[in-house]
Order: structure tokens, then sequence, then C-alpha cells
């Protein structure tokens, strides 16, 4: 509350004081602490920097708005950019006004942080059209929207449709990864559609040229488990080798490497 009448005590007046009073307490001060009725240099700049508060404080308090803001939201309310439209009469419909604004104000700051991403692909098939039946044999769409919660904490949703002939399948996907440290971060994935499971990553990178991941992966359709290990080495700027190892109803072990665009 102290912050919100910090512009009315520069004035020296009440919260409650009319225009005329603002106006009168501004010409008062202002005449006080003009700079140029002082020659010594240090009393100077206590003068310029009390007469800049003073300015400032009645800059504020003479506009209605900016008042109206002030005494609801003191300098935050301000500095966060909120403005007031239409004239609004009663307490109560300019404090709903201004948290309304308020509320804006945070969505744009999430929206600011967010990266929203999406394509769409359609198939063509001239034999199908020279038989009678429609140029289009089928479409595919993909959109994803990846937001930054904070300096560590990522989350992705994404889905995908797709339609061929008369048949169409379907998937979404919701991703939350917390870097645990600059070499270190865990990832919890849900998984709805055909492969319905929910998934828990670890990654870790153990030197400067090797990086290992570790998951575990349940399904919720059969509750079936799949563990997972992979590791990945730099061996060379343009090679990079892997191997991995998956345990469970689906077991596997993958050795391969990576050059440049050819993988064998």
């Amino acid at each position: 509350m102290e912050s919100r009448r910090e512009l009315y005590a520069i004035l020296n007046i009440p919260p409650e004081a009319s225009d005329e009073e603002i106006r009168k307490a501004y010409r008062q001060w202002a005449q006080i602490y003009h700079p140029d009725k002082y020659q010594d240099p240090q009393l100077k700049d206590v003068a310029t920097e009390n007469f800049q508060k003073i300015r400032d404080a009645y800059e504020i308090l003479s506009d209605e708005n900016k008042r109206l803001i002030y005494d609801v939201y003191g300098m935050e309310g301000l500095n966060s950019g909120y403005e007031l439209g239409t004239k609004l009469n009663k307490p109560e419909e300019i404090k709903e006004e201004l948290e309304r604004l308020r509320r804006r104000k945070e969505e744009e700051k999430i929206f600011a942080h967010s990266w929203p991403s999406g394509s769409l692909l359609a198939k063509f098939s001239l034999p199908q059209y020279l038989n009678g039946d429609g140029i289009l044999s089928g479409m595919a769409m993909f959109s994803e929207l990846q937001s930054q919660l904070s300096s560590r904490n990522t989350l992705s949703i994404g889905g995908n449709l797709s339609v061929t002939g008369n048949s169409g399948a379907g998937a979404a996907s919701a991703l939350l990864k917390h870097q645990i440290s600059p070499f270190a971060s865990i990832e919890l994935m849900a998984t709805a559609g055909l492969r319905a499971l929910v998934n828990v990553q670890a990654s870790r990178q153990l030197s400067q040229h090797s990086f290992a991941t570790s998951g575990l992966a349940i399904s919720l359709r059969d509750g079936s488990i799949n563990l997972s290990n992979a590791w990945t080495r730099q061996m060379s700027e343009t090679t990079v080798g892997s191997i991995k190892l998956v345990l469970g109803v689906e077991s596997s072990i993958s050795v391969g490497w990576q050059k440049k665009d050819e993988k064998t």
C-alpha cells in the first residue's frame, strides 16, 4: 500500500486530493526546487533530482486514467502498460477493466515464449483421377505448440491426423522436459492414439563426445513395459556411432553409425 502513496507524499497531499489541490501543490514545489534557482553544483543536482520527481508525480496524478491505475496497482500497473479505454465511472467497473488488462498482459507474456508449428500434406493421384475418382487420395496434418514455462522447463503439445481413402488415424502427445543441469535432463511424455503410452526418459552428457539416454515406457493398453538404453558417441567431425538396447515386449538391440547424410 505504501508504494501506492509515494507520489502523493512527494507532492505532500492526501490520496483523496482534488485536481486543483494537485495543481496547486505542483506549482508550489516546482518553484522551490527549480534548478535555475541554485548556483552551487551540489545543491543544483539535488534540486534537479527533486524537480524531476515532482514533475513525474504531477504527470501521473493529473491524468485521470493514470491516477486510477496507480491507485489500484501502483507503479507496477503503470509500468505494465495498462491503458483504460472508454471512461468508466464506477470503481467496480474500473477494477474489473484493470483486471482484464492484467490477465491479457499475463497471457501475452505466456504466448511470447511459445512457438507454434504445423504442417499440412495433401496426396494427389493422377491414375485415380483418370479412373473417374477424385484426384485427392489422402491428407495428413501435424501441429505442435512448444512453450518455455521457465528457464528449465519446456512443455510441448502436439497431434497428427492422417486420412487415406476411407480410413484414418490420429494421435496426440504431450512432453514435459526439465533441464536438471547443463549436462542432464529428464522428460515425461504421454501419447494417446494407436500407441497409448507413458514414457519417462533421462539423458546425460557423459563426456565431451559421448551421450547416454535411459527410458521407461508403459503401454496404457496392455500394461506392458519396455526399458531402453542408448549410447551415442561422436567418432569424428562427420561420424556418429550409436548402440541401443530395448528390453521388454519389443526387445531389440541395434548398433549403427551415421556419416553426414548417409546412415548404415
